[in-house]
């Protein structure tokens, strides 16, 4: 009798799992920001991806915004303004920093 369960998880689903941890979700936008070849369309990817795991609803609630437009906001082309990104952030409980960046100095 073949079983119905595949002996491995999605990685879609573990990865939701993990970004439910405001740890783990930080860790995972920051990369995104770091990563010098990325580009603001992959960080809006990465935060619905965070989104996605706290459940698009409850986040569009949390963060008084229309579910429809938060997903549109949040889409490779979307085009949000800096206010929705707070909201968003607030509302899966992550904050939002800036620090100076190291440099070279010239020899």
């Amino acid at each position: 009798m073949k079983s119905k369960h595949k002996p491995y998880g999605s990685y879609k689903e573990s990865l939701s799992k993990r970004l439910k941890d405001p740890r783990y979700a930080s860790d995972y936008l920051n990369a995104v920001l770091q990563d010098p070849a990325a580009k603001i369309s992959t960080f809006l990817l990465a935060v619905a991806d965070v989104a996605r795991a706290h459940g698009m609803k409850d986040v569009a609630h949390k963060a008084d915004l229309h579910r429809v437009g938060l997903h549109k906001m949040l889409r490779k082309k979307g085009n949000p303004e800096f206010r929705s990104i707070m909201r968003i952030f607030k509302a899966i409980h992550l904050g939002f920093t800036i620090h100076p960046k190291p440099f070279a100095l010239a020899a």
